[in-house]
């Protein structure tokens, strides 16, 4: 069921606030479908990265909220996680592993950014 901008904004703040970290360390962005693979892949993957999402009425709306959770709050902006722009806003934790690391006695080695 849609909700308003005030009331989405105040949950995913709220949830933001029980999962832990701060809000820089949290994406945020609009999907057309909750059904739609990005979501699908946190579910099954069990990713532990505090994933959610609210409907927005309309996806202008959804914008809007994005928006301000990235300008007034400081939440990263996803446009890459789900590409079609729609009425559900979500949030994620980022830095979560996207899968669990495979057990080996072999060591791994990272690519360090510049």
């Amino acid at each position: 069921m849609p909700s308003n901008r005030e009331e989405i904004i105040a949950e995913i703040k709220a949830h933001i606030g029980r999962f832990g970290g701060g809000f820089g360390d949290w994406c945020v962005g609009t999907a057309k479908d909750p059904r739609s693979p990005f979501f699908e892949s946190h579910r099954v993957a069990e990713m532990n990265d505090g994933l959610t999402y609210r409907e927005a009425f309309t996806p202008g709306s959804a914008q809007a909220i994005r928006d301000y959770l990235v300008n007034e709050c400081g939440l990263c902006l996803d446009l890459d996680a789900a590409p079609e722009p729609g009425r559900f806003v979500f949030a994620y934790r980022k830095g979560a592993p996207a899968r669990p690391e495979p057990c080996s006695d072999h060591p791994t080695f990272r690519k360090l950014a510049a």
